[in-house]
């Protein structure tokens, strides 16, 4: 930080190319607007509980009530294979894939349920 600011001994926040120096608090509210409008926001969260399966996927082991796996219909014991036509294959799969998505955005998961496979669809 001191080679990017010049700075020493002070805050020092870096959001992109900006840089802030000391708590500037208007400051740091605007780009933290900036960046929830570009799209860099939080991940949506889709409340499962996950863990890669043995055959490929990855297994739901819980799906928190009112939670958007929940509102799209998964149970515990699906088995995840893809989101937004992309495969998973491994929780990894699932955490960089969630957020890739953003609000308002409508989502399709294949899963595995009983020996059978299932469209359902994500709200985001």
């Amino acid at each position: 930080m001191v080679r990017r600011s010049g700075q020493m001994g002070v805050p020092v926040i870096t959001a992109g190319s900006e840089v802030v120096i000391g708590f500037d608090r208007p400051r740091l509210d605007k780009i933290a607007t900036q960046y929830a409008r570009s799209g860099t926001a939080a991940a949506p969260k889709l409340g499962l509980a996950v863990r890669t399966a043995a055959g490929g996927g990855v297994e739901i082991g819980s799906v928190r009530s009112g939670s958007l796996g929940s509102q799209a219909g998964f149970q515990a014991g699906d088995v995840l294979e893809s989101l937004s036509g992309q495969s998973v294959n491994s929780v990894g799969d699932v955490e960089r894939l969630t957020r890739t998505l953003r609000s308002g955005q409508t989502v399709e998961a294949l899963v595995r349920r009983g020996g059978q496979r299932l469209r359902l669809t994500l709200n985001v």
